[in-house]
């Protein structure tokens, strides 16, 4: 049995909704407040908003617009961007958000997943990994992308469930915005190394993306930008989600669906 999540996935940069393709070519897409409360509406499993700006800004996730989200939405809520320590942690938290995602902070050590689980419990502390395939390889890049690291990938996994991590999102920076479908071999590859949850994320294209996940992995989890915020070959900005029914039926074939 699977209880799956489809999880839309947002990028803000200076508070305006942005997209992307493999972590450049940003361009604006909208106001996050109009497409938040669309996928609250629509009854969106949950929402993660990362704030790709935040670092460079040398601040974390901005409280005020933290408020604002919230007035407008009523599904759990996964925040990112520039979070350093546990009082910035602390602040986010204290404003409702369900949980913190950690990504680049993750490069120097592990202290604040283990600060966050302690604090909160592990269910608040996500770790948000990036990879790259390089001569069939895969490699952890941290700073949106820009900097490859020498971690272990799978080794990786295993010390951030170690430091008290409670669910990773494994993005494929290769298949990130593309639409081509997601990285099916990348997370047969890591879906035995750890028992935590792991949301698949990037190459999206529609359900049919979703279903080819589920039933190829042991995945259950899949988050996606691109396939939420445009429509057509011509990218038309539409801020869309499978329909309530749709969505019911997959949950029930996962659920009866012996595994």
């Amino acid at each position: 049995m699977k209880l799956i999540r489809i999880i839309p996935s947002l990028l803000i940069e200076n508070n305006f909704l942005i997209k992307g393709e493999n972590f450049i070519k940003h361009k604006y897409v909208g106001d996050v407040y109009n497409a938040v409360k669309i996928f609250s509406e629509k009854k969106a499993h949950e929402l993660i908003i990362l704030d790709i700006s935040a670092r460079s800004r040398k601040e974390s996730f901005k409280l005020d617009l933290i408020k604002k989200i919230k007035k407008e939405i009523f599904i759990p809520l996964t925040i990112g961007g520039g979070i350093d320590t546990i009082d910035q942690v602390s602040r986010i938290i204290n404003e409702g958000v369900e949980k913190i995602c950690l990504n680049s902070r993750l490069s120097k050590d592990l202290e604040i997943i283990n600060q966050v689980a302690n604090k909160f419990g592990s269910q608040s502390a996500i770790a948000s990994i990036d990879v790259k395939k390089i001569q069939q390889k895969y490699f952890i890049f941290f700073n949106n992308g820009k900097t490859k690291s020498s971690i272990n990938l799978k080794e990786y996994l295993r010390n951030l469930e170690s430091a008290g991590c409670g669910e990773i999102i494994l993005t494929s920076i290769d298949q990130e915005g593309k639409r081509s479908g997601f990285d099916i071999d990348l997370y047969k590859e890591i879906q035995e190394e750890i028992s935590l949850p792991i949301i698949a994320h990037g190459g999206a294209a529609n359900l049919n993306s979703f279903c080819e996940l589920f039933d190829k992995t042991n995945i259950s989890s899949a988050a996606a930008g691109t396939a939420f915020v445009y429509f057509g070959k011509r990218k038309a900005v539409l801020i869309n989600y499978p329909k309530k029914k749709e969505i019911d039926l997959l949950m029930q074939k996962y659920e009866t669906r012996e595994l």
